[in-house]
């Protein structure tokens, strides 16, 4: 079934600092046919990851250990990648004001949510871009 889903194919990025709901997302993602990049546990190997190859989309935890994940955020603009924060909290207070409007889904996330809310991010931005 994964050759049906419009995420097949893409590359996407997970950034996710607790190792059981990165690789419950990476399960998820890959059985949807994603090439999962990372998961990357902090946002320096993140931005390491994101130095070696644009993913197609990123899911982005907000708090990393008590640091934000807004450095990845700010270089995902940059170059144009699609993305969504992840959060345990109901506040978004780890994010610069720029960010605070981004979509935000709680944890644990739903997978079919977040393939939805993935698929969203990729519409956006190819709209944005034509």
């Amino acid at each position: 079934m994964p050759a049906s889903s419009p995420l097949s194919g893409r590359s996407v990025l997970v950034l996710e600092d607790n190792f059981v709901l990165a690789e419950s997302m990476r399960f998820a993602l890959e059985e949807l046919g994603c090439r999962v990049v990372g998961p990357a546990p902090t946002a320096a190997r993140a931005l390491e990851l994101v130095a070696e190859g644009l993913p197609d989309v990123a899911v982005l935890d907000i708090d990393l250990q008590g640091k934000s994940s807004a450095p990845v955020a700010e270089v995902l603009v940059a170059r144009g990648v699609p993305f969504l924060f992840l959060t345990g909290y109901e506040s978004a207070a780890l994010l610069p004001a720029k960010f605070q409007s981004w979509t935000r889904l709680s944890k644990p996330v739903d997978p079919e949510e977040l393939a939805r809310a993935l698929e969203g991010e990729i519409q956006r931005s190819q709209g944005a871009g034509s």
